[in-house]
């Protein structure tokens, strides 16, 4: 049975007491409905205490601001949650939401006002819509990341051990992002063999760790809306010695907007009153769907769209090859990069769209015409 496990840090009994019989009521509710759940809720009356019981086992956690033994001393339990690097959703309860800034608000779920707020609907709904995406499963301290992190540690790395002790001893600093990177790849290959669909937002890596310029990156001139993809080879772009890379031109790839690509056959279709309204739907799906698999032209590839990118179609004949220069002048820092599952299949249809090699036309109508007529099925 899934559990969702809550911490509250509140010394007001009364405020203590709503929360506890919102939770009972909820999960009666939640189980009518024919939903196997249960709440385990850690109550804490003192900033010490949660102190003391809070960790990174958490799927939620519901903290006031202000108490008795000091104002705002909610706000040391925020600093031991990000200090100490627990993936733990956040919803602040206080008579003083104004008290909290603009970038403490970056780092909580919420922020809501006592006597305002409805448990059920502004808390309780949020902690269990967040559990449903598996994102505390997946992150938290008792979940998937760890547990794996724990088999690859036992079985991968303490095994190669000597090995990475020798390339340690040699140069530290790179040994340690060398066993990030293996241990990144050993994660990754776990998803490997997950055949399901994946969700637009997976194609992208939004915000940007890196401000670099990387194959994928996505980066818009600054005196326009428009926007292109890096797809220079990635060894260009490796940062060498000296802060140089390795190539003095960068190549970007125009993105067409969606409409620009399919909207003038949509036109038509509208504008064919002989074709029923159905079938202009149809039309219209049967378009998107060969456009979606990148099967509507050679040099056309998708983009999906998501709530931070509108979406588009990376057009492998607009092409500019400009120097670093240009492009620190010219354009924005990458505010988008795509993943690199994603970027392996661009690359690969870019280079065997620029590869393709034709020949002259054969006469075939004499050849058509002798086997016809060797099957006996001359006219």
């Amino acid at each position: 049975m899934p559990e969702i496990k809550l911490i509250i840090v509140e010394d007001a009994e009364s405020d203590l007491k709503v929360c506890r019989d919102s939770v009972e009521t909820y999960q009666q509710k939640k189980n009518d409905e024919g939903v196997d759940l249960t709440f385990e809720l850690t109550e804490c009356k003192t900033v010490d205490d949660a102190l003391n019981k809070i960790d990174g086992s958490f799927d939620g956690a519901i903290v006031d601001l202000k108490f008795s033994d000091g104002d705002d001393r909610g706000k040391d339990v925020l600093v031991k949650i990000k200090g100490s690097f627990f993936r733990i959703p956040v919803i602040i309860l206080t008579g003083t939401p104004d008290s909290i800034g603009e970038e403490e608000k970056s780092d909580l779920v919420k922020v809501l006002k006592k006597g305002e707020a409805d448990y059920q609907k502004d808390i309780l709904d949020v902690f269990f819509e967040i559990y449903n995406t598996g994102l505390t499963r997946i992150m938290g301290g008792r979940g998937k990341i760890e547990q794996t992190l724990n088999e690859v540690f036992l079985k991968n790395l303490l095994p190669q051990l000597p090995d990475w002790k020798i390339y340690g001893k040699a140069d530290p600093s790179r040994t340690e992002k060398a066993l990030l990177r293996f241990t990144l790849n050993h994660l990754v290959q776990i998803l490997d063999d997950d055949e399901d669909q994946c969700f637009p937002e997976e194609v992208y890596i939004y915000p940007p760790l890196s401000d670099g310029l990387k194959t994928g990156s996505i980066v818009k001139k600054m005196d326009g809306e428009y926007l292109y993809v890096v797809l220079s080879p990635a060894c260009d772009l490796v940062v060498r010695n000296g802060g140089q890379i390795n190539t003095d031109r960068i190549l970007l790839v125009g993105i067409d907007m969606e409409q620009k690509v399919y909207g003038y056959r949509f036109k038509k279709i509208d504008e064919d009153n002989a074709i029923t309204p159905e079938e202009k739907i149809d039309r219209k799906k049967s378009i998107l769907d060969a456009a979606f698999t990148n099967r509507y032209t050679l040099y056309h590839h998708w983009l999906p769209k998501t709530s931070f990118f509108p979406g588009g179609f990376v057009n492998f004949r607009k092409l500019s090859a400009l120097s670093k220069k240009e492009c620190r002048k010219n354009f924005e820092k990458p505010h988008i990069q795509i993943s690199p599952h994603f970027v392996k299949d661009i690359l690969s249809r870019f280079s065997s769209y620029y590869a393709r090699q034709g020949q002259p036309d054969i006469e075939r109508n004499k050849i058509i015409d002798e086997v016809v007529s060797s099957s006996g099925e001359t006219e």
